[in-house]
């Protein structure tokens, strides 16, 4: 068979159109990352357009008493912006759980489920509050915690996108066949599980009654510790990422981190080191009381932003924590009794700058000092066989 030149031209000519096609069709696919989810619950009852030019997806938990509170501020958010923008809050919980709270607890916002976890793994989401905010072709631009989404932010990604879609073009509801989720259930109080992940992200969540740790060592230590991550000092051979269940029941133990480290087959060793630090002193406490803020019977406690953190029934040990992870550096508190230290309240103390944060904790009857002086270290070592 022979071909003319014209022919081949013609012929290579169509198969580049179709690779082109091809190429384009597949990177549209690429480029628009639909959110996944299993059922729509509600539809907005503030947007008034169909099709928007921003999505924010608001990832949230019905136990996670900072995610409704965050809420709150996004439905303010949403009224500013009926026309332009759109917010989705999406929860990897069981849809009957879902609509239980919201019953309770009306909104205004989008609500749907992704019970199947799968945008959240999608998207790496492991701690809330958190959104991402995305544009009309789903390309993510921004995320973070949802009250640090400001109108001014909002603003701009308006004027920087102008193509709009429908919330049935954003959205793409999964057949439950696709996923498959079966939450692990432990059999014991504590349960310790070594991962290959080398990650530095350290999360935590609540499911089936426990608390689950996800991070390395010197961050879980932190955590249950309720001090500074800089002052656990522990070798990059023990410093490996783990994931630990530990019963509700257990949870407010004294000596939960000293379990937990048995656990690990780790031993600590306390010494004192030099260096700045954060000094809180308490002498005359005028705590709030425990019923100024009120997120119901939850275990998240905290509201933490860019430049605030709000509380609800915890002591100053825990709300010092707060800060000191806020802060990167180490805060040290001191009171002339130890009932100050440990007795429940709620809080709300800016701490991006410091005089505005020393006003803050003045107000509570405590006095903030930044000054270099000795603290705790915690040496961690491995337990003899």
């Amino acid at each position: 068979m022979t071909y003319r030149v014209e022919d081949l031209i013609m012929r290579d000519l169509k198969f580049k159109n179709i690779a082109f096609t091809l190429l384009f069709l597949l990177g549209s696919y690429y480029t628009i990352a639909q959110i996944r989810v299993s059922e729509v619950l509600q539809e907005s009852k503030i947007v008034e357009t169909e099709s928007n030019k921003l999505y924010f997806v608001d990832f949230w938990a019905t136990w996670c008493g900072p995610c409704v509170y965050a809420k709150k501020i996004l439905t303010v958010l949403q009224k500013q912006y009926p026309k332009d923008f759109h917010v989705i809050s999406l929860s990897e919980e069981n849809p009957t759980r879902v609509e239980r709270f919201i019953k309770k607890n009306p909104t205004l916002l989008t609500i749907a489920v992704d019970d199947y976890g799968s945008t959240f793994k999608q998207y790496g989401v492991r701690s809330l509050p958190q959104g991402i905010l995305f544009n009309a072709k789903g390309e993510k631009l921004w995320q973070g915690h949802p009250s640090d989404l400001s109108p001014n932010k909002l603003n701009k990604f308006l004027r920087d996108n102008k193509t709009r879609k429908p919330l049935s073009g954003f959205l793409k509801i999964v057949n439950p066949k696709e996923f498959s989720k079966k939450d692990y259930v432990p059999k014991n109080d504590i349960e310790v599980k070594l991962s290959n992940v080398n990650s530095e992200d350290f999360n935590v969540s609540y499911s089936n009654g426990y608390l689950k740790l996800n991070g390395k060592v010197k961050d879980i230590l932190s955590y249950l510790s309720k001090v500074n991550r800089n002052q656990i000092q522990v070798s990059s051979e023990l410093n490996r990422y783990y994931t630990i269940y530990i019963k509700k029941t257990e949870i407010d133990k004294e000596d939960i981190d000293l379990q937990v480290l048995n656990e690990l087959k780790l031993q600590v060793a306390e010494g004192i080191t030099n260096g700045d630090v954060i000094t809180l002193k308490i002498n005359n406490p005028s705590f709030w009381n425990s019923t100024q803020i009120n997120w119901g019977d939850v275990e998240s406690k905290y509201l933490v932003s860019d430049s605030d953190i709000q509380a609800d029934n915890v002591s100053i040990k825990d709300m010092a924590y707060q800060l000191s992870k806020a802060l990167d550096i180490p805060i040290i508190v001191s009171s002339s009794k130890d009932e100050h230290l440990y007795s429940i309240h709620d809080w709300q103390i800016h701490y991006k700058y410091f005089e505005f944060m020393q006003s803050n904790l003045e107000d509570y009857g405590i006095k903030a000092k930044k000054e270099t002086a000795n603290y705790p270290q915690y040496i961690i070592t491995k337990k003899a066989p």
